[in-house]
């Protein structure tokens, strides 16, 4: 099983590298385009949240970190970040039931990520936020 690693810098701007790096990876690897654009999307998803909140009030160096690996009819995505402490299961479901007039703004990510995969798994370890994606293949 190759693992494959990518830094990323804290910028918006990287989004578009992170994608082609995701597509490339993933393309290499014999995935169909359906759960290449649901990991791309996720995994997106999951860098943007940090860049735009983890940080805040945490001075640098900022560090992003993704790994990518598929094994075993998985795909598996670490996300590492030495922003500030946010476990994902803590948020509660968005309301998806009101007009969007009456929801509050946010929390539509985190749901697109739960949607996109199978397991969303969090753990805080040596000073880093560790978000564990995986989806199934088959």
């Amino acid at each position: 099983m190759a693992v494959h690693h990518m830094a990323v810098s804290p910028e918006i701007a990287e989004i578009p590298r992170l994608n082609q790096w995701v597509e490339e990876v993933l393309t290499a690897e014999g995935l169909d385009p359906r759960p290449i654009l649901n990991a791309t999307l996720a995994i997106e998803e999951a860098v943007v949240n940090v860049i735009n909140h983890a940080f805040d009030g945490v001075p640098p160096p900022h560090q992003v970190a993704l790994s990518l690996a598929v094994a075993a009819g998985r795909l598996r995505v670490e996300l590492s970040d030495n922003g500030r402490a946010f476990d994902p299961a803590s948020a509660a479901p968005p309301d998806l039931a009101s007009p969007l007039e009456e929801r509050e703004v946010g929390g539509l990510g985190l749901h697109l990520i739960r949607t996109m995969m199978d397991t969303v798994e969090y753990r805080r370890e040596a000073g880093e936020n560790r978000l564990v994606l995986e989806k199934s293949l088959s």
